[in-house]
Parts: C-alpha cells; sequence; structure tokens
C-alpha cells in the first residue's frame, strides 16, 4: 500500500552533506544548499503531558495538544530552534513521526496555534478530541518503526510543532475498551545550509527549478494549504533583508538566460 500511494520511509527523504534544494514560502522559493546535517532520534519518546508524566488515554477519549518535550526536562522543546542561524549558518528540521500502538491517532499541528487541516482542501478542520477518521497518523501510515513522509515536517526556527491523540479503541460498540500508553519514533534530520544566490548561483538555481538538477523539495507548512509566511526574522538573518531571493519557479527558471 505503501509503494501505491508513494510514501516513502522519512530517512530516505534526508538530504546528504552538499545536496542541494528548493524550500516554498508564501513569498516563494529559496534555493539552498545543506552544508552540515545531523540524525536527531528520540525512540521511545513517551507521550508526556506538562509535568513529564506520561499519559494514559482511555478508550474512546482524547488528549490534547502537547509538545515533544524533553521528558528529562519539559521546559525544553525537543524540536524547537529558538535562534535563526547556528555557526554562522541558516538551519532547522525535517523529519516526521512514528507512533504506536495502532489504536492511537495522532493529529499533528504545525504551527502548534493553528487548526489542523485533514488533507482534503474542502472540508472542515477537524476536532481531534471526536476522533475524526482524517488529517491524522497512525501505525499504519506512519509505523513507529519506520515513520514515513505521509506528514513530513519542514520546522524552521522560532516555530512550534504540537500533537494531540486520541485512542480508538473501544469506539465501535461491543468491542473491547483499553487504555493505551501511546509511544512516538521522532526521527528528524537537523540540516545547516547555505542560501544560494544569484548572480553567482543562477545556473544551478536554475538547474533546480526546471529539473535538470536533482533536489530536494520542501513545503513550510502543512501542505495541503497556502505555505507559511517567512518572517522578518528569517529574512533578515537568512536573507541579510533581501527578499527578492525568495522567488517563484518561473523567475528562478529565467536566471542567467539572456
Amino acid at each position: 500500500m505503501q509503494q501505491v500511494l508513494g510514501v516513502r520511509p522519512i530517512q530516505d527523504c534526508f538530504l546528504r552533506k552538499n545536496y542541494v534544494f528548493a524550500m516554498e514560502w508564501q513569498q516563494g522559493f529559496l534555493f539552498g544548499r545543506v552544508v552540515r546535517r545531523r540524525i536527531c532520534q528520540w525512540k521511545p519518546w513517551p507521550v508526556i503531558d506538562t509535568d513529564g508524566t506520561a499519559i494514559d488515554i482511555a478508550s474512546n477519549a482524547a488528549q490534547g495538544s502537547l509538545r515533544f518535550n524533553d521528558p528529562r526536562n519539559v521546559r525544553n522543546d525537543l524540536l524547537y530552534l529558538s535562534s535563526t542561524v547556528s555557526g554562522g549558518w541558516p538551519w532547522f528540521y525535517h523529519g516526521s513521526f512514528g507512533i504506536k500502538p495502532g489504536a492511537v491517532n495522532m493529529y499533528l499541528q504545525f504551527p502548534e496555534t493553528v487548526t489542523i487541516d485533514g488533507k482534503f482542501p474542502n472540508i472542515d478542520p477537524l476536532n481531534p478530541a471526536t476522533g475524526p477518521d482524517a488529517g491524522f497518523i497512525n501505525s499504519l501510515n506512519s509505523p513507529y518503526e519506520c515513520p514515513t513522509d505521509f506528514r513530513e515536517f519542514v520546522i524552521p526556527p522560532r516555530l512550534r510543532i504540537g500533537a494531540q491523540y486520541f485512542n480508538k479503541e473501544g469506539s465501535v460498540t461491543g468491542e473491547t475498551r483499553r487504555s493505551h500508553q501511546p509511544v512516538v519514533n521522532i526521527l528528524f534530520c537537523l540540516y545547516h545550509f547555505q542560501v544560494l544566490k544569484p548572480p553567482v548561483h543562477s545556473d544551478l538555481i536554475r538547474s533546480i527549478a526546471t529539473r535538470r538538477q536533482e533536489a530536494g523539495w520542501f513545503t513550510v507548512g502543512q501542505g495541503a494549504e497556502l505555505p507559511l509566511e517567512m518572517g522578518s526574522d528569517l529574512i533578515e538573518d537568512w536573507l541579510g533583508k533581501q527578499p527578492e531571493l525568495l522567488m517563484t519557479l518561473d523567475e528562478a527558471s529565467e536566471l542567467g538566460v539572456s
């Protein structure tokens, strides 16, 4: 089923050093090249509350929004980058989550303050408290042992991701009713990268935009709707106050063409 859907293990989507990419923002595409990367995994990560206690979700019941905090020190959000750059390079997270047991659905929120979409653009926002049958990941589409790009996330600095949960067991009349403590495999790659800029990189940017150069393609946001807007802090620290570096694909395809 995963092959038919085109769903891949998330580690197969990670970029290697010196690999190029296009990152879609609301204002346009940013083109970059990976300088360094670090695989970041927390497995098993028990779903914990704000006190660091592992939650136990009753049958046919929900758990409200929680961050992916360090169980040893819940003040630390594992997937939050507080600075726009590190070691002089822009940086961001890219990855996904695997979850078990199979009865628990995870409804991811990115940024954590937005409503949860159902991936279908013409349906109402989802309410995870009711356990809707859309907009979730579970052990079938993103297994605990092998997180997939069924829901793939690009997390830039100063944005947080959260999740809500629903235990589907007991939702069918006559079904066994059991509580569950969900466990997550958090698997992300942390990239430090170089922003590609014309005229120095015009040929390379044009090759990426026209698909002549193999590259990674990212969207910042939930993906189904308009991408997130790049904030003024990233425009200043990533782009050197040059918002024109965010281009349409047509603009990028015409760089260096006389």
